[in-house]
């Protein structure tokens, strides 16, 4: 296993964090199962335990990796448009490809915050995991994009053997910034980027959001081990420049962080609502009362656009609604 993602002791680590709140949390994970020779049966498991968390297996296939005979998506119980990861089964291989996307491990975590299941599922001999995205949400901006070119430019993300690993920088100060520390193919590569800014959250610009991606290759194999010590294998991704994080979080629970998300997407959309139809409601709600006007422009149906995971409930989205008035009003 590559040296630079041996955890340190527990001891160390944990002795410095909160183990009620854990910060850092899975936003991706590919897994692989070998030897599946009844793949009905396989599906049927896992779907069964995917219900736990208001997921299930869709009947409609999706696009499918090379060597793969057939591929379908995973959804929310709630609602079928939201799309958090797939399942595929190579007859030839006898292996089954599970795939879950961030709003997908959000879903288990809501219910486990330690992903039990997860544990127990890379716990057996036939399973792999073939990438984990590991992500520490920083809301007071402690380690911004300038600590981390300057930590760069002074070798604080090289790995033991002194390379330095390829540095790519996107984004504008504006619309937030990003620095991804590794190339694409490598097995570990960061992912540092301006979350506030690039959600246009005006109450939270300072929010920096860190990930560290793990992909599995011939030389460097995942440990089953990371899902239940993430933080110690996030931390020691790059212990010289990440090490400055520790014990300094702020937790950002599951629900607020998605609920981030929608107060930024409604937020924009009803901005350019405000800005197209906003003298025309006016004048309605002015001549036939704010009840009569919804009645005349609502219809039935549902939008596509605005998908919410199945834990975010009616007072969840009863509180956010004057920060969205706000924001919405910040983005005329």
């Amino acid at each position: 296993m590559n040296k630079g993602v041996e955890p340190k002791t527990v001891a160390k680590n944990y002795g410095k964090l909160n183990p009620e709140l854990p910060p850092v949390f899975i936003d991706f994970l590919k897994l692989r199962v070998d030897d599946v020779e009844a793949p009905n049966h396989y599906f049927e498991m896992i779907e069964l335990q995917l219900r736990n968390y208001d997921l299930l297996i869709s009947h409609r296939q999706c696009n499918r990796s090379r060597g793969y005979d057939c591929a379908y998506k995973i959804v929310t119980t709630t609602q079928v448009q939201n799309v958090v990861g797939k399942i595929e089964y190579s007859e030839r291989y006898k292996r089954v490809l599970l795939e879950l996307t961030g709003l997908g491990c959000a879903c288990i975590e809501k219910v486990e915050p330690d992903y039990i299941w997860l544990q127990s599922l890379v716990a057996q001999p036939a399973v792999t995991i073939r990438r984990i995205d590991l992500a520490l949400d920083d809301e007071n901006g402690l380690y911004q994009i300038e600590k981390i070119d300057k930590d760069y430019s002074r070798g604080r993300f090289n790995a033991e053997s002194g390379k330095r690993p390829k540095k790519e920088n996107l984004g504008t100060k504006v619309e937030g910034r990003t620095r991804y520390i590794g190339g694409p193919t490598a097995y570990k590569r960061g992912r540092f980027y301006e979350k506030g800014k690039q959600l246009k959250l005006a109450h939270c610009r300072p929010w920096m959001r860190h990930e560290v991606r793990f992909v599995s290759n011939n030389r460097d194999r995942i440990p089953d081990e990371t899902i239940r010590n993430r933080a110690d294998y996030f931390y020691s991704a790059f212990p010289r420049a990440l090490q400055k994080l520790l014990g300094k979080h702020s937790v950002i629970p599951v629900t607020q962080r998605f609920m981030r998300e929608y107060v930024s997407d409604i937020s924009t959309r009803v901005a350019s609502c405000k800005r197209q139809y906003g003298p025309l409601i006016g004048t309605l709600t002015e001549h036939h009362g704010a009840t009569a006007t919804c009645e005349m422009l609502s219809r039935m149906g549902r939008s596509k656009v605005i998908e919410l995971p199945p834990f975010i409930d009616e007072v969840s989205l009863a509180d956010c609604t004057d920060i969205i008035a706000l924001q919405s009003g910040e983005a005329i």
